[in-house]
């Protein structure tokens, strides 16, 4: 295994337990959540193992293991595409999906964590026998330790009684009752990020997305309100690491392991307060940089030198809309001239290449908004000289922003929009984006997901070209996603 631990983990331990990250090995090792609770179990003596779904689905990466010799199955969930590949996986392992449906027989205890816990744990809801709640740290000593006695003494009723205890874990068959979740369960979203807490990627590898790069969490939170995000109203105020705590940890990283780039993971790289001191740093060190995210009115010339002088050479952003208006009613309050600008001076620093994230279907939209996506791409083209790769994804209503009572295009509605960009796009002569859509089906199926289990009745696609309504009710909830999917 080409990978290496950048810390000392204990060897062997007792509880077998599967952590399954329900994507392909480099994503899963692009996830810092995925390596905090994989390095939490092993210091806590767990005999975890970990699972992807590659390079060979069933058996663990450190052993080769069969997933059938675990007794405790886990899944480290980030969106709703990956509840899919989880519940598909556990049907191929012949693990029957509904909770309900292993009370007897000696099955496995299936669990969960990840980001879906803070937006939609009711997604979970229905297959999970337990699902921690935001930052899973804290719960994890709860759990193993309630987990071992479930392992020595039996009585799966009474391990599910304690683990219905905890504030941060909810038990769906403890919890949910005709349709309505009993006890208000509490959110761990406002843990400090102290030194007590791990910051950087447990191993690292050149087979990660990002290849061998040690990933360094900044901060978690965010102070923006961005109508369409998650973040401000699912995962808790901004809460900062100290930069001396961070560097010192680097130092010592960097004195044991050869490390060439770091990536600084933050929702916005530009509010850390201590960004440019920590970009020094770096520097002194030689290291490369790179960013997780990059708000275009935060971006300094440092931080685009940081990049270049990491080897990098694209730079990504998000504009939403290629609309000055719509996109301050997003919450994004810059203009089409000052994305120009600051992609402009990545250009004169030697980045030849820019990613842009865009979305369709957002409240307000007119057709002119999807037209200046085309007009506002040519201008970068022609201003700036970089090639231009443009990632375009239908608004998804979600659970706890801004617009959550907000209607979805539908799949007629964004086939439509994507004929108009496309043909705005095809009037582009020189240097002509590159243009990546998410399917419309794809959508659907994730506005389904994102919120299958709340009371109220969703209509999808209200006046959009969808013949009828969906109803997401926990009381009639599907036994599995092949169910949920057959509603289309």
């Amino acid at each position: 295994m080409d990978e290496e631990c950048v810390t000392e983990l204990p060897k062997g331990g007792d509880l077998p337990w599967a952590l399954f990250y329900p994507a392909d090995y480099s994503v899963a090792s692009s996830n810092l959540g995925y390596h905090y609770v994989y390095r939490v179990l092993k210091e806590l003596g767990v005999a975890v193992e970990r699972f992807c779904n590659d390079p060979i689905p069933f058996r663990s990466i450190e052993g080769d293991t069969l997933l059938e010799r675990f007794p405790v199955i886990t899944a480290s969930v980030a969106y709703e595409g990956n509840v899919e590949v989880f519940f598909r996986w556990l049907c191929a392992a012949n693990i029957p999906l509904h909770f309900e449906d292993r009370q007897s027989g000696n099955f496995p205890i299936i669990g969960a964590g990840g980001a879906m816990s803070y937006i939609n744990p009711l997604l979970l809801s229905a297959v999970c026998d337990f699902i921690i709640l935001g930052d899973a740290l804290d719960a994890l000593p709860f759990v193993v330790e309630s987990l071992r006695e479930y392992i020595i003494r039996g009585d799966k009723p009474k391990l599910l009684d304690r683990l219905a205890e905890h504030p941060s874990i909810l038990v769906p068959s403890r919890h949910i009752r005709n349709g309505s979740v009993l006890v208000k369960r509490v959110l761990g979203n406002d843990q400090p990020l102290n030194a007590d807490y791990p910051m950087n990627s447990t191993w690292v590898t050149p087979r990660s997305t990002f290849g061998k790069t040690l990933l360094v969490e900044l901060q978690r939170g965010c102070i923006r309100n961005c109508s369409y995000c998650t973040l401000p109203g699912c995962f808790g105020k901004m809460r900062f690491r100290d930069a001396e705590s961070i560097k010192e940890s680097l130092e010592e990283i960097f004195s044991t392991t050869q490390i060439d780039q770091v990536g600084l993971v933050t929702p916005e790289a530009g509010d850390y307060p201590q960004i440019e001191n920590l970009l020094d740093f770096l520097e002194r060190e030689n290291k490369g940089v790179s960013f997780a995210s990059l708000r275009i009115d935060r971006v300094t010339e440092k931080m685009l030198s940081a990049l270049r002088k990491g080897g990098r050479h694209s730079i990504t952003v998000a504009p939403e809309t290629g609309s000055d208006k719509l996109r301050f009613s997003c919450g994004k309050k810059f203009t089409n001239d000052l994305i120009i600008e600051k992609i402009g001076m990545a250009s004169s620093l030697g980045i030849d290449q820019a990613k842009l994230y865009f979305m369709i279907g957002l409240p307000g939209e007119t057709d002119d908004d999807i037209k200046a996506i085309a007009d506002l791409s040519g201008r970068i083209i022609l201003e700036t000289g970089l090639n231009l790769i443009l990632s375009v994804n239908p608004f998804v209503p979600k659970p706890g922003t801004e617009w959550k009572t907000m209607e979805f295009e539908g799949a007629a509605g964004i086939r439509r929009k994507y004929k108009i960009l496309l043909n705005e796009l095809s009037k582009i002569k020189k240097k002509r984006p590159q243009v990546r859509l998410t399917s419309p089906k794809e959508a659907e199926i994730e506005f389904s997901l994102a919120w299958y289990g709340y009371n109220e009745s969703v209509e999808l696609a209200k006046n959009n070209g969808i013949s009828k309504k969906v109803h997401f009710n926990p009381a009639a909830r599907t036994k599995t996603l092949l169910e949920l999917e057959n509603l289309w």
